[in-house]
């Protein structure tokens, strides 16, 4: 197996085992007996994790192997899937969930920084292809859940199932990868949270704001179908499968579409694509349509992200690990943060009126867009990395 085709299964393995509790989140929620409200609040507690973590664990990656991290996020991940379904309260919800913030933020960071530096040595984009892994992993365990839910399955059974079923092919994968990390910038100086170079801050909060969106996707889909637009449980679930299954798709091209477009290009037609078609798709007020939305949600942010840790991988005068961490928290923050925001606004109003968050995220991307095309420190120019592609063949297929 070689280094991309490992990386590649990590990120798989990531995405299944995050979409193993998120698409019982409605079983979850029962579980403990919280509504919108306090299950708002549980959702928040990964979010302080996550923003605590992935900076801690920015600045200790320069110059250190990443694959002992990864190694042991993914065993971690294993082990804080389970927490969830052993929770019988509100606040053992939250402390379990605050547990899985930890190993999935650390993970997130890592194998991005895995990802960003095969990229490099190979001169042709990839990262997005690596990203459709996640998602197609998250397709891979929401199909799982909505088999779990359709089945009645408890939740410690089904998470139990999944932890071997996703986590331990992971665990071989990272077997595979280097020990050792090369970062031509592992000496630059540090980053200091109260002064961060401005184009990486409002880089971060442009992936603040896709994440977001792509929190709530994967934390009120399955509810918003069930509760407010009369589908079951095995629906529900099947929302967050068709939003995973139009990102992984969608990132299968964002690769070659950023090669031509340029990366503000992408970004602008990615906020449009997903801003309109969710909005379009929530004003139906019916289940088929709200799942078309949450396709055309997931097809619009799927190149997003990597682009935006590109753009911040390639910040000048930062390392990569810490310029990583900071896109990545400040993302991280809105994945697991915006979904309790979500929750408090659905307690004041509804549910279906609070998921017109994603819209305005979409909208946030767009007008951020022109960011991440400015001068980059280390990847080749568009252009040329689009003639590598053409000339190389096809980004997705290549994993040697």
């Amino acid at each position: 197996m070689s280094r991309r085709a490992a990386i590649t299964a990590v990120f798989f393995v990531d995405g299944a085992l995050f979409a193993t509790w998120a698409s019982r989140i409605p079983a979850l929620s029962d579980q403990v007996h919280a509504g919108a409200g306090l299950l708002g609040l549980c959702l928040l507690a990964p979010a302080a994790a996550a923003v605590v973590s992935m900076p801690l664990v920015g600045r200790v990656l320069p110059g250190r192997s990443s694959s002992v991290f990864c190694r042991a996020a993914v065993a971690g991940l294993m082990a804080a899937i389970l927490l969830p379904a052993l929770a019988q309260s509100v606040p053992a919800l939250a402390a379990s969930l605050l547990v899985v913030g930890v190993a999935n933020s650390t993970l997130d960071l890592v194998m991005n920084a895995q990802g960003v530096s095969i990229e490099r040595g190979m001169n042709r984009p990839i990262l997005s292809s690596l990203h459709a892994a996640f998602s197609f992993g998250g397709f891979a365990g929401a199909g799982l859940g909505a088999l779990a839910a359709a089945l009645a399955v408890a939740p410690l059974a089904h998470f139990a199932v999944a932890a071997a079923l996703f986590g331990l092919p992971g665990l071989v994968a990272t077997l595979r990868l280097p020990r050792e990390e090369h970062d031509a910038d592992a000496q630059a100086p540090g980053l200091r949270w109260t002064r961060l170079p401005v184009r990486l801050a409002l880089l971060g909060v442009a992936c603040f704001f896709s994440l977001l969106a792509e929190g709530g996707a994967s934390d009120w889909s399955a509810k918003l179908v069930r509760d407010d637009l009369a589908g079951t449980a095995a629906v529900g679930a099947v929302a967050y499968a068709v939003f995973s299954i139009g990102m992984g798709t969608g990132r299968l091209l964002a690769d070659r579409l950023w090669a031509r477009w340029g990366a503000a290009g992408l970004l602008r037609r990615s906020g449009a694509l997903a801003a309109l078609g969710f909005a379009v798709g929530l004003s139906t007020g019916s289940a088929p349509g709200a799942i078309a939305g949450f396709a055309a949600l997931g097809v619009g942010l799927a190149g997003v992200v990597p682009t935006l840790f590109r753009a911040g991988a390639d910040q000048p005068g930062v390392s990569t690990g810490p310029a990583l961490a900071v896109v990545s928290a400040l993302g991280y923050l809105g994945f697991l943060a915006g979904p309790p925001i979500i929750g408090g606004i659905a307690q004041l109003t509804s549910l279906h009126l609070a998921c017109g968050v994603l819209v305005l995220a979409g909208l946030v991307v767009l007008l951020l867009a022109p960011l991440a095309g400015a001068p980059a420190r280390r990847s080749a120019a568009p252009a040329q990395i689009g003639h590598d592609v053409m000339a190389g063949g096809s980004v997705g297929a290549d994993c040697s």
